[in-house]
């Protein structure tokens, strides 16, 4: 006769399999790495460019006047600065961008603008990366955007905006201390051909602190092949 008694428990857990899903916090999660983010900035920067251009011309189309060709470069190169301000070599480009902004500042009270619309001008562009982070975020979404990186990134914008504003008020007081009180608006010819001339010089020494970084990937892809 069979002693149930002397047969040891069954348990209730072995063999069984578990109905319910792994958590979040056993996953390994992967997160966007610094370079990733970067290169997915690189990847937009003429529709990042297109977007920031668009809306200025929209809502200060009256204040472009005189510089028309000047904006659209200034517009091009500070939103090429934003893959280097989240690169290795943030800290040699980090200099030029503020000159940048400042000189976008500078130009913008030139062309009639108050303060306010100035440092709204600049957050247009912040407006445009956060649009397309959540349109087209980096690898398809399948890793997870690093804080620290959003935080740099918009650390960067901030900076921007700020130092374009030094440079509105900047403008103003150099008018006022040259005894008009008001700058030239439009910008003169020779005004406007130094400020091309600055332009250049700031794109030049964007392209030469980035230029190690662009041969360091150059040698990691014929690497790779």
């Amino acid at each position: 006769m069979r002693n149930i008694a002397a047969e040891p428990p069954i348990s209730r857990t072995a063999g069984a399999t578990s109905t319910h899903p792994q958590t979040a916090s056993h996953r390994t999660q992967r997160r966007v790495q610094p370079l990733e983010l970067s290169e997915w900035v690189e990847e937009r920067l003429g529709r990042l460019s297109d977007r920031w251009l668009r809306e200025i011309q929209s809502r200060y189309d009256r204040s472009t006047q005189g510089v028309n060709g000047l904006l659209e470069e200034f517009v091009d190169l500070l939103v090429r600065f934003l893959p280097a301000m989240l690169g290795p070599y943030r800290d040699e480009v980090e200099p030029l961008w503020v000159r940048g902004a400042e000189l976008f500042g500078n130009v913008a009270a030139r062309r009639g603008l108050a303060a306010g619309e100035v440092i709204e001008e600049f957050q247009i562009l912040r407006e445009a990366v956060i649009r397309l982070l959540y349109q087209e975020p980096p690898l398809d979404g399948r890793a997870r955007i690093s804080l620290r990186e959003v935080l740099r990134l918009n650390r960067a914008i901030d900076r921007g905006v700020t130092h374009a504003s030094v440079g509105h008020t900047d403008a103003l007081f150099f008018s006022l201390f040259e005894g008009s009180g008001v700058p030239d608006v439009p910008p003169t010819a020779e005004l406007k051909a130094e400020i091309q001339s600055q332009l250049d010089a700031l794109r030049e020494e964007l392209r030469e602190a980035i230029a190690p970084s662009l041969a360091t990937r150059s040698l990691a892809v014929d690497e790779g092949r």
